[in-house]
């Protein structure tokens, strides 16, 4: 079986195989072997039924596999993995010269046979989530009711199509169906419904693109509990390539069989014992004999009585040995006249190394034969022209003997042609290019095929210079090589001049390309315009694109384009260098920003050229405007954090119990200049200034507290949880540090008792140090390592980075803050988040890793260990410390 006919079986989304006529199995594809649990493709009768189950289904399997016409068959196998169950089976034959080959085979699963009554009761269909079942199959599945009308369709099919359910049901009038096949279709429903018998149709579907593809349908009817049919399953196979790789091999078969018919020689066949099996019309037409005639031997009784017997001995030498034949002998025509062919005929080898069939040409060489008078004396005229010619000529025989050469020859190398003929091992061919002189000029000495190759020969004073080789053989009338003529071309000056403009251009293509910088000339006189491949790219244009103005000014933004304008008319003007950037709006719609230098000069032709180039400055423009963005945020930050916060935080708390001393003051003071003053009122209000005065220190007092300790929102946290979200809040970092994060948390992680936005703030530190720390890795890979693990008492989280890691010796300044080795860090991040995991009564640690970067963790004790329920006030000294200390 052809291994394309295999993909194809395999590439069908149900269980395929084939069995040859005696009812064996050969071939099941992946679908059907791992259906019946057999691990591999064995060759079992039939699809790993038990024998014991198919007394009376193997003589109903042999008698239909003794016909010729497609049928069905249900078989019980034993299934791996449930009890009895029925497999429905369709097969068709693959007839070839009137007998049947193979049988091709389709298997759909049915049902377990100890279950089959429930199911007919219902109890179990019931059951069965249809839909699921349906969006479960891999392939496009149709639902029809009892009259064929569409009930369902699965998503493969929905997608296929691109329209709703509600528009396929009225696809009879729709186009879904090619028009061609929608009369056979409907006729095969129809035929199926009034039979209730299964049917099966290969149509073409269109798809949502507009394309219509062949699909093989096959529907397969569902009983009712009164044995009636409930409704149909129609199963769409896309076998578009499978029709267009079978209509491609018969036109590739015609072709073939109309090539061998056209060649203008005679083409024949023969088995492995030579009996003969086919000749072309080239050959009837030559002998004058039918097929018929010409079979087998009869092709010998145009061959002329004196060379039948030579003929005959060297055929049968030829099927005895197995090698090629080659041989002349005359054939008599059609006109009764005699004509020299050549016999030529080669063996096709099986892979087992057995001739399975001979393949052979007569070449009509009557012609090469009545020239062969004429070949001396072109020889002779050969002679005289090469000893004219100017170049170095040498010489050959068809055993690769230099048996002449010119002048010229002689004179390069100054050797007599007795030692030229040891050229592969006298040393003036260099040896770097040597075996590819012998392979070239050798192989073509095999074949018969002129050649042409570059070496470098040494001069008889000692100067190697580069030659192009060109031979051609000369033929006799028969077609057998008599001579080898070779010219010999200097081209060393070529050669040098060509590596010089190659290197040229390799290094500016690779600058250009490392720089993105690329190059161009404008002819302002023509509007014609020349770019390097760097421009193409820069400009994001197809490189196969002709260039135009107009395309170079499409590119450009609004103020660029008048600046290219400006800059055009300037240089028409006679104007010299230039030096602007311009914004070019791709195709993707995102700017990108070109630096470009250029200058303007006249051509020889009288015309105003600009020459110039430019260079993608993209992300350098990008990087300092996110440097600046970066650095303002920094700023404003800073200033917040260290004032605003801290001075909103006092005001808030000192304004209600200052107002009070403020009235209270002032309403003594009127109660005094009374007359008389009321004393108890003015005591009174000198208690009230004095309680106001205990609240602004009590305030004083809590704010002290505040920026020192404050009671923490405790809950229950899931560490996990906490981590992805700030993986998420800096994926963005990652992707600008160009760093993968890998994430690895533990399942079922106890819970502990704390605060989420302190955790998640010293993971987020935790996290950003890594980053900062990679760009001072240098090429090594970038990878941060995120690692949860825990058990009853405690968790640990682990961050590992591949960074520039820090000093050992230096491992207890971390914490200490402000102390920071980045040129822009503030020194707080490690210190703040120490506090915090110390104030959940967990532990932080740093240490360097074995190769490259370091590993920083903390553990805090969980929610069922009963350590962390006492975490009170001091859980926020962290952020008290960072604002006081700002």
């Amino acid at each position: 079986m052809s291994v394309e006919l295999v993909r194809v079986l395999e590439a069908l989304p149900g269980m395929a195989f084939t069995a040859l006529p005696d009812g064996s199995i050969d071939f099941m594809n992946a679908n059907l072997v791992d259906f019946l649990g057999l691990g591999e493709a064995v060759t079992v009768w039939p699809l790993a039924a038990s024998p014991a189950d198919l007394r009376n289904t193997r003589q109903q399997w042999d008698a239909l596999l003794s016909g010729r016409e497609p049928f069905e068959i249900t078989l019980p196998i034993g299934h791996p993995t449930a009890a009895l169950q029925e497999l429905h089976v369709r097969c068709k034959p693959l007839i070839e010269n009137d007998r049947v080959e193979r049988w091709y085979g389709l298997a759909t699963e049915g049902a377990h046979i100890a279950s089959r009554p429930e199911i007919r009761d219902g109890a179990a269909a019931k059951a069965l989530d249809n839909q699921t079942i349906l969006e479960s199959i891999p392939a496009g599945i149709g639902v029809l009711d009892s009259n064929g009308n569409v009930e369902a369709i699965n998503g493969h099919l929905l997608q296929y199509y691109g329209r709703s359910l509600d528009e396929l049901r009225s696809w009879g009038r729709s186009d879904v169906v090619h028009p061609d096949d929608m009369q056979g279709l409907t006729k095969a429903i129809q035929q199926a419904v009034d039979k209730g018998t299964a049917y099966e149709a290969e149509v073409r579907l269109r798809r949502a693109d507009g394309e219509y593809r062949w699909f093989q349908i096959v529907g397969y009817p569902l009983a009712d509990e009164n044995g009636g049919i409930a409704r149909w399953y129609a199963l769409h196979i896309d076998v578009d390539d499978r029709r267009k790789a079978e209509d491609a091999l018969r036109s590739n078969e015609l072709e073939l069989r109309n090539i061998v018919n056209a060649m203008p020689l005679t083409v024949w066949t023969s088995r492995p014992d030579g009996y003969c099996d086919f000749v072309n019309d080239r050959w009837l037409e030559y002998a004058g004999l039918n097929a018929e005639q010409a079979e087998g031997s009869g092709w010998e009784s145009v061959v002329h009585p004196e060379d039948a017997s030579h003929l005959a001995k060297s055929w049968n030498a030829s099927l005895a040995s197995g090698r090629p034949a080659d041989f002349e002998a005359r054939m008599r025509g059609a006109d009764g006249g005699y004509r020299w062919f050549l016999f030529r005929a080669t063996p096709l080898l099986g892979e087992d190394g057995k001739i399975i069939k001979w393949y052979g040409t007569h070449i009509d060489i009557e012609d090469r034969k009545r020239a062969e008078r004429a070949l001396a004396e072109r020889e002779r005229e050969s002679r005289l022209i090469v000893d004219g010619i100017a170049g170095m000529i040498a010489i050959f025989s068809p055993d690769a003997q230099l048996i002449d050469g010119n002048q010229q020859i002689l004179d390069y190398f100054e050797r007599p042609l007795s030692e030229l003929n040891d050229w592969s091992s006298n040393g003036i061919t260099h040896p770097d290019d040597l075996q590819t002189c012998i392979d070239s000029f050798m192989g073509s000495i095999a074949t018969g095929e002129p050649y042409d190759y570059e070496t470098r020969f040494l001069r008889h004073d000692g100067t190697w210079r580069w030659f192009q080789l060109r031979g051609l053989p000369l033929r006799d009338a028969e077609g057998e090589i008599v001579r080898w003529y070779g010219l010999l071309t200097d081209i060393d000056d070529r050669k040098r001049a060509e590596e010089k403009l190659r290197r040229s251009e390799a290094f500016l293509a690779d600058a250009q390309r490392l720089s993105k910088t690329g190059s161009f000339l404008l002819n302002l006189g023509t509007s014609e315009v020349t770019w390097s491949a760097e421009t193409y790219r820069i400009f994001e244009v197809d490189p196969t694109t002709p260039v135009t103005l107009d395309i170079v000014l499409s590119r450009l933004d609004r103020d660029s384009l008048a600046t290219v304008e400006q800059v055009i008319d300037q240089a028409n003007r006679g104007a010299g260098d230039f030096d602007y950037d311009i914004t070019l709006i791709t195709p993707s719609h995102s700017p990108k920003y070109v630096r470009v230098l250029a200058h303007s000069e006249r051509n020889r032709d009288g015309d105003q050229e600009l020459i110039g180039a430019v260079q993608d400055v993209t992300e350098s423009r990008k990087a300092e405007d996110a440097l600046n963005r970066a650095r303002s945020e920094l700023s404003y930050v800073t200033r917040v954090t260290s004032l605003g916060v801290l001075t909103a935080s006092i005001a808030h708390e000192v304004n209600q119990p200052l107002a009070g001393l403020v009235t209270n003051a002032e309403t003594c003071l009127r109660v005094l200049a009374s007359n008389p003053p009321n004393l108890d009122i003015a005591k009174d209000t000198a208690r009230r200034t004095i309680r106001d005065a205990n609240r602004a220190a009590d305030v004083i007092a809590r704010l002290w507290e505040l920026f020192s300790r404050k009671p923490p929102n405790l809950e229950a946290v899931d560490v996990n949880e906490i981590a992805e979200e700030v993986i998420a809040l800096i994926s963005s970092d990652l992707q600008h540090a160009k760093t993968s994060l890998t994430a690895d948390f533990a399942n079922d992680l106890p819970r502990v008792t704390g605060a989420r936005v302190q955790l998640q703030q010293v993971i987020m530190n935790l996290l950003r140090n890594s980053i900062e720390a990679m760009p001072a890795a240098g090429d090594r890979p970038r990878r941060i390592r995120l690692k949860t693990e825990g058990g009853l008492r405690e968790i640990r989280l682990y961050i590992e980075d591949t960074g520039v890691g820090f000093d050992p010796q230096g491992v207890d300044r971390i914490y200490d803050a402000f102390y920071t080795t980045k040129p822009d860090g503030m020194g707080i991040g490690l210190s703040v988040s120490r506090s915090i995991i110390e104030n959940h009564h967990g532990r932080l640690w740093a240490e360097p890793n074995a190769d490259h970067g370091a590993t920083v963790g903390f553990s805090v004790p969980t929610s069922a260990s009963g350590d962390g329920e006492s975490i009170g006030p001091s859980a926020v000294q962290t952020a008290s410390d960072m604002q006081r200390n700002l």
